[in-house]
């Protein structure tokens, strides 16, 4: 977000998606509220982040329609996270005590982003811009992975180094897509 505000006006600013807007306000409510490591926050947390990931979900639709002639990335994207979160989900099981099933509904939304964001990256101008949708969702998704298995099993601080190292790297990876989309869009 701080990438997209340091650019000048003209270049930028002017064509910036409202839902990319609204979803990163949620991904910053969500900051808030997972910053403090209680039981209390994370659940509120979670939502806020879901949110956000709908809202990502709707403005990569918005980018690229769904193709059913194109569905093959997008479904090998799901069938790819939905492995790996088996077997963190599996790995972490009782462990995650009452947030095991927002977790679960949690790693849906997330595989369904990542697959949106993979769909992106089909569409005929923005196949570059849409990498940087689809590397920004699998670093975001690295560094909820990292964030979870500390909070849940591991429980180093200096973990969260790499969360917010990871976080950092996604969000900019994200906005410089939608920066690359709104320059293309006002020109």
């Amino acid at each position: 977000m701080v990438y997209l505000f340091t650019r000048k006006k003209e270049e930028v600013l002017v064509g910036i998606n409202f839902f990319y807007l609204v979803a990163i306000l949620f991904a910053y409510i969500g900051d808030m509220l997972l910053v403090i490591i209680n039981d209390l926050l994370f659940l509120p947390g979670m939502i806020s982040y879901i949110v956000n990931l709908v809202f990502l979900c709707i403005y990569f639709l918005q980018l690229q329609k769904i193709n059913v002639n194109r569905l093959l990335k997008p479904i090998l994207v799901i069938l790819l996270l939905g492995i790996i979160g088996y077997f963190v989900y599996g790995f972490l099981g009782n462990k995650l005590k009452q947030f095991q099933l927002p977790v679960l509904v949690y790693m849906f939304f997330v595989a369904i982003t990542a697959a949106l964001a993979m769909n992106t990256t089909q569409h005929p101008q923005l196949h570059k811009t849409g990498w940087y949708f689809f590397i920004g969702i699998l670093v975001f998704i690295i560094s909820n992975t990292i964030l979870v298995l500390n909070r849940f099993h591991f429980l180093y601080h200096n973990l969260y180094v790499a969360v917010m190292l990871t976080y950092g790297l996604a969000q900019y990876l994200l906005a410089r897509g939608v920066a690359l989309v709104s320059k293309n869009s006002s020109s």
